[in-house]
């Protein structure tokens, strides 16, 4: 029998699912088209000349220091794709965002309903897998938690490195089941996850995932795998070099790693805290929050509790339990920016768990139905349907700048960022009044001095901005970026942002 035969997806109604679920994306992201740029989006789209000469290779895979998108090329090719698209109307930036989103979704009901079908597994879960990996994809493709990933245009990024770290598993499932033509899969995989490199950093785990995935459930064990695809797993490796030319040609700009100027113990300790978080709005995706600012914490039993979960991941993975490749595979993923390597400028962020959440909801969906049988496919259902109403109503959080920042202090008050750049949409849009109150909330006065500016009222509006004392105000990058000019050009664009700084690097 051919061991590649996995059967079509062409069960009614398997296909009906299908169908129904990728309408439920459609709807539930449509409104968010018309949803504005905010944070590092304006400095990745607006001031970044590389998108603007789209037909230039070159330039395109070689853009500007100190961007969301520096050092990570494909990511920027993304988004002179956009460009070329829609130019800055932000609709063509969400459409490619929404069908990377669409593409992962699909990918991944692909790599479960293979893998549901390997020995060992498919006694327990072959009868199912289409609905199985139907249940999984949908649950994940329409968590409201995903919207930090989706709605949220810079993190194409993060949408990238999801998208070819799935395609390399997929390419590596197909090329180690097909009697003829397996070797061209593999080439896939290897391109996929050098694709991958060169759009996050984040990938840098995934040749050690395919690794233990082809341990767990292809080889048996580590040896046997290499000795079967040795020169697949040299390409593999390879791909580290597509990375480390990246941090090379452009590197993070001091947002992040051990010269970020944040504490590795300190950003280590936050990460307890944030990892629960995470995991707790996997559950109940409820508050979200935009940005979470650069406060740090020291929860010691939060800390205690991880490594717990840490050891016990080790512990399953040495009794070669699945749930033991489950948990290493979320800590995996996750420990490029939730472990000990700082990443300065937003020590929590929801968009890290965007492919973590598809290791959780697997691990859930499948040990409910090993457990319960078909029954649970109904409760999927009903999430999937509750999933897309509250991703509607998240994404009409980010239908402007102003709403969006609101949301955000009023869920995380003490963020000082967030205050500040609401008060930046603020004066914006006219309501200079309310500008000077958020502004006054971060104790910068740089703010404050803008508004004395726009009032006609130049003296005071300079004491404010120079902070009083003739130094740079706390004000930060995109503060300078617009009134710098106005006053010191040259120092304007050499100031560095501490409240309305980017969150790249993350």
């Amino acid at each position: 029998m051919n061991r590649s035969a996995t059967p079509p997806l062409g069960n009614g109604r398997v296909l009906a699912l299908a169908l129904g679920g990728l309408l439920l994306v459609v709807a539930a992201w449509a409104g968010s088209f018309g949803g504005p740029f905010a944070f590092d989006d304006i400095a990745a789209v607006r001031e970044n000349p590389t998108l603007r000469t789209w037909w230039k290779l070159g330039e395109v895979l070689a853009p500007p220091a100190g961007l969301s998108v520096s050092g990570r090329p494909v990511a920027n090719a993304s988004l002179a794709l956009s460009y070329a698209l829609s130019g800055e109307q932000t609709w063509g930036y969400h459409a490619v965002n929404l069908a990377l989103h669409l593409a992962t979704a699909g990918l991944l009901v692909g790599v479960l309903r293979r893998t549901l079908r390997r020995p060992g597994l498919r006694e327990t879960f072959g009868a199912a897998a289409d609905e199985l990996a139907l249940a999984v994809a949908g649950v994940w493709a329409l968590h409201p938690l995903q919207t930090a990933t989706v709605t949220y245009v810079m993190q194409r990024t993060e949408g990238l490195a999801g998208f070819f770290a799935v395609a390399t598993l997929y390419g590596f499932l197909r090329g180690v089941a097909a009697e003829r033509g397996g070797h061209g899969w593999l080439v896939v995989a290897i391109l996929a996850c050098a694709f991958g490199m060169g759009s996050k950093e984040v990938m840098v785990v995934v040749p050690v995932v395919v690794f233990l995935f082809d341990r767990m459930w292809i080889a048996g064990n580590f040896v046997a795998a290499w000795r079967a695809r040795r020169f697949f797993y040299a390409g593999m490796g390879a791909t580290w070099l597509v990375l480390a030319a990246c941090l090379l040609a452009k590197g993070r700009d001091g947002s992040a790693g051990w010269d970020s100027g944040m504490s590795v113990t300190a950003y280590a300790l936050t990460q307890g805290e944030a990892i629960w978080r995470y995991l707790g709005l996997a559950v109940w995706p409820a508050p979200l929050v935009f940005d979470y600012g650069t406060e740090i914490s020291a929860n010691y039993v939060a800390v205690a509790g991880i490594v717990a979960l840490i050891g016990a991941t080790a512990w399953a993975l040495l009794r070669r339990l699945a749930l033991g490749f489950f948990g290493f595979m979320f800590f995996a993923v996750l420990a490029p920016s939730s472990s000990f390597v700082p990443v300065a400028t937003q020590t929590i962020a929801e968009h890290r768990m965007y492919l973590p959440l598809a290791v959780l909801v697997s691990a859930v969906v499948l040990s409910g139905y090993a457990w319960l049988g078909k029954k649970t496919l109904w409760l999927w259902i009903a999430v999937v349907l509750a999933g897309a109403a509250g991703t509607w109503m998240r994404n009409m959080d980010y239908r402007s700048e102003r709403a969006i920042w609101a949301d955000t202090v009023a869920k995380r008050p003490g963020n000082a960022r967030g205050h500040f750049n609401l008060g930046v949409a603020m004066s914006a849009g006219g309501d200079e009044e309310g500008a000077r109150a958020e502004y006054t909330e971060t104790g910068a006065t740089a703010g404050v001095g803008r508004v004395a500016f726009q009032r006609g009222q130049r003296a005071p509006g300079a004491r404010a901005w120079r902070g009083g004392d003739g130094g740079v105000s706390r004000g930060g990058a995109a503060e300078a970026r617009v009134w710098g000019g106005a006053l010191q050009p040259r120092r304007g664009a050499e100031w560095s942002g501490s409240l309305c700084g980017s969150a790249r690097g993350i």
